[in-house]
């Protein structure tokens, strides 16, 4: 009797200080937020002082990680500096026992099915709870939430306004069905297992035969514009290849109507290594950039030291003296 009556008046006091809690950092669960296909769990983050009209960012946690694990990397901080909301989508064990995305699953990657449906359904929450401006939403995501990305931003690009990978892949590398004779599963599990592991190690392919994957395989028809994207690698990367990153310039570029070759070309970083490229359109508007870590491991980049420091050091969120969080706001325009 003790103990459940503790428990109860830490759930009251829980919920009557849910407005202290948010403002000291905290993730609020959102339940109910739609049909919920996909079966995954929503977090959200909202500032203090939100201006109307403000914009919204989805951040993808990786594998074995969590929404709160993967908020480290910092975006919680900019939210309150630049004012936008943010939502934290979280995979199930149930799901996947690594909770890692499925990018690899054809039923979880198509508009209108699985995780990807969940995860509108969580922005058409926002939308009618909060004054969100629809022209400036945006995703990123780490490792598996790196691969969901440019597939999000292909079958969605009427939601989104752009995206950007941490050590993710091209969108549709591997699209493993599973089939009514597949009784037990051991033959899908197998396949999306292998199929998977070919992408991580790296699948080279023509700027046109990714380009067309995005048109046959996200949302048929569209005309444009394509959401822009950010692409961030470690050189040292032991779980997903490095030749990934070169594989989405490959496949948005192609998508932009641009060609691989960079416009412009940079060395960041504490100690002048972090290559900075940028692909431009006709008008000189960045549509594509690259940032590679040299000696960077399979992570997300923060800066602990650095004048612009930002996040906390976590399993995959890497100390390496430049915040990603930071340059994609500021490429998304988020500082504006």
């Amino acid at each position: 009797m003790r103990t459940a009556m503790k428990v109860r008046l830490t759930i009251l006091l829980l919920l009557s200080t849910g407005l202290s809690f948010a403002q000291a950092g905290t993730l609020i669960p959102v339940p109910g937020f739609g049909d919920n296909p996909g079966r995954i769990k929503m977090y959200k983050y909202v500032p203090e002082d939100i201006p109307d009209h403000a914009p919204l960012v989805v951040s993808l946690h990786g594998c074995r990680q969590d929404a709160e694990t993967y908020a480290k990397a910092g975006w919680k901080t900019l939210a309150e500096e630049w004012k936008f909301y943010l939502i934290f989508p979280e995979q199930t064990l149930s799901n996947n026992l690594f909770r890692c995305w499925n990018w690899f699953e054809a039923d979880n990657i198509q508009r209108g099915h699985g995780e990807l449906k969940s995860i509108i359904e969580m922005i058409d929450k926002m939308k009618a709870d909060y004054a969100i401006d629809e022209r400036r939403v945006y995703i990123e995501g780490l490792s598996a939430g790196g691969w969901l990305v440019p597939i999000l931003l292909a079958t969605y690009p009427d939601v989104f306004a752009g995206g950007a990978t941490n050590a993710g892949g091209p969108a549709f590398c591997a699209i493993t069905a599973r089939y009514f004779w597949d009784f037990w599963g051991w033959w899908y599990f197998n396949a999306a297992k292998s199929n998977a592991e070919q992408c991580m190690a790296g699948t080279d392919k023509s700027p046109e035969t990714w380009g067309d994957r995005v048109r046959s395989e996200g949302y048929a028809g569209f005309n444009g514009p394509w959401p822009i994207i950010s692409i961030w690698h470690g050189s040292a990367d032991n779980r997903v290849n490095e030749l990934n990153q070169q594989e989405i310039v490959d496949q948005w570029t192609h998508v932009h109507g641009i060609d691989q070759t960079a416009d412009k070309q940079e060395t960041l970083g504490p100690n002048g290594k972090i290559i900075h490229k940028e692909y431009h359109d006709q008008q000189g508007a960045v549509q594509v950039e690259t940032y590679r870590i040299p000696g960077m491991k399979h992570g997300t980049p923060i800066a602990i030291d650095a004048e612009q420091s930002c996040g906390e050091e976590d399993d995959y969120i890497l100390d390496e003296g430049i915040c990603a969080v930071r340059h994609i706001g500021q490429f998304w325009g988020l500082d504006k």
